[in-house]
């Protein structure tokens, strides 16, 4: 197994353990639940996304299999100035840390699932719906993305890295799904590894390839988790063959024709190093050097439906039809949708999906304490709209919306299904392999259900409560005590 850092947390996490731990609750059950409040918005405030496409469960669970502290990484603590003496007042806690392994439960719709969510509502018999409001307690409905169930002290060593991991993920995974609607049909290659982390690109192919892009340039995520990896070449290849005294269209032809000669088969040559319709460069160099024989063209530049027509037209003229052509350099659904008229096989897609610049602070996701002691809880955060639901839930998707219930007191009605389960018990086995495959084709069958033209119409999942739920958050913001809900 692959050891990963437990050190990926917010330094509040461990001050506030050491409290935690004098008082003997860093051993009571927790339930964590992490959701997003509300679909992803512009910096302006401006929807940007019309469903959430969960990526980010392989990951997560990874993480929680490999999660420990080093010992340099305990020295570090110990030396810390406000922490560290806290823990050199309390060794054993500091071996707690140092023998720290997740023995929790994860509870978790299956990756690849279309989410929703918005303000909580309640729904009548009749099919109205109405806002749930409880004296100013006004919380957001939407299923959780995960739910841990395990000791307090893991639940702090949890929160942060589970939250990076959702957040970027399923990000990219919402990103590309637009994207790859958008190209209706046409193959969306995921080329942004440069323009972020190195570990985070690897998550991005893979929440990319997910979504439905057909491949990625990511070498790593194809050796860890086989995403199909394509590319074709770089500006960096072309100068590199100039030399002094030698003219570039001679020179770019010369490497033109080394490529060839390497993959016949597979050449799609870059032509827009110096000129793309040059008389003596780019694309009729790319046909010279090949003989007509190109498997086909990249433009990263100045792409317009114009621009791209052209290099169509040149490319027939020139005796080479059946050449394809690949637009990538800044695209995302926006430029994919202008380009809709025009003779493009394919997008590169980089920065604009890694980054997803629209809506570029995640998907909103939190985690917040759901259950302690085996009593529920909520933030109540009074009139701020940033109220939590209570206890370990299960959300049942179904005609009438998503209906999100107790874990413990629910079942599906006719025609729900339920969406979460449990999906790894690391007290009892060890971590599930799950499917990547699995999960590219859930998210295919649940695109292909709900959204339409080119990712312009959109069949949402309005989310609610179940009747059980609203009266468990009514109970507790106005003061009542309910038994604990264990599933």
């Amino acid at each position: 197994m692959t050891h990963t850092s437990a050190a990926h947390i917010d330094l509040y996490q461990l001050t506030s353990l050491v409290a935690h731990w004098d008082h003997g609750k860093a051993g009571e059950e927790a339930w964590m639940s992490f959701f997003s409040r509300r679909l992803p918005q512009d910096l302006a405030g401006a929807p940007a996304r019309r469903f959430l496409l969960w990526a980010g469960l392989r990951r997560a669970v990874e993480h929680l299999a490999g999660a420990r502290f080093s010992d340099a990484q305990l020295d570090a603590l110990l030396a810390h100035p406000a922490l560290g003496p806290a823990l050199r007042a309390r060794p054993a806690l500091v071996e707690a840390l140092r023998g720290w392994r997740f023995r929790g439960e994860v509870w978790a719709p299956a990756e690849g699932e279309l989410l929703w969510a918005n303000p909580a509502e309640l729904l009548s018999a009749s099919g109205a719906r109405a806002p749930f409001d409880v004296d100013g307690v006004r919380p957001s409905a939407a299923p959780p993305y995960l739910q841990v169930r395990c000791d307090l002290l893991s639940a702090k060593l949890i929160e942060t890295p589970l939250l990076s991991i959702i957040n970027h993920m399923t990000m990219v995974a919402t990103k590309a799904a637009h994207i790859v609607a958008a190209a209706a049909g046409r193959p969306v290659f995921e080329f942004g590894s440069r323009r972020t982390h190195l570990d985070a690109a690897v998550d991005a192919a893979y929440a990319a390839y997910l979504a439905g892009a057909a491949a990625t340039s990511n070498v790593e995520a194809y050796c860890r988790y086989g995403v199909p990896a394509v590319g074709t070449m770089d500006h960096f290849a072309v100068q590199a063959w100039e030399r002094e005294g030698v003219g570039v269209a001679q020179t770019e032809r010369e490497f033109f024709e080394a490529f060839y000669r390497v993959y016949p088969a597979q050449a799609s040559l870059l032509v827009d190093t110096y000129d793309a319709f040059g008389d003596e460069t780019g694309i009729r160099n790319a046909v010279r050097a090949t003989g007509g024989g190109l498997k086909g063209v990249r433009l990263d530049s100045l792409l317009s439906v114009e621009s791209v027509r052209r290099a169509r037209a040149l490319l027939d003229a020139l005796g080479a039809p059946h050449a394809t052509i690949i637009a990538s350099g800044g695209v995302d659904e926006g430029e994919i949708r202008a380009l809709a008229e025009a003779p493009v096989d394919a997008f590169g897609v980089g920065e604009r999906l890694v980054t997803s610049a629209d809506a570029p602070v995640g998907v909103g996701a939190v985690g917040k304490l759901s259950s302690v002691g085996g009593r529920p809880t909520l933030k109540q955060a009074r009139g701020s709209a940033k109220a939590t639901l209570p206890g370990p839930l299960q959300c049942y998707r179904g005609p009438a919306g998503d209906r999100l219930a107790l874990l413990a007191s629910s079942a599906a009605r006719p025609g729900e299904r339920a969406l979460i389960a449990r999906v790894w018990d690391a007290a009892s086995a060890p971590a599930p392999a799950l499917g990547l495959e699995e999960a590219r084709a859930r998210a295919r069958a649940g695109l292909a259900a709900h959204v339409r033209d080119a990712g312009r119409e959109v069949l949402a999942q309005r989310v609610y409560l179940d009747e059980g739920l609203a009266a468990l958050v009514e109970g507790l913001v106005r003061g009542g005590r309910p038994e604990g809900l264990a599933p």
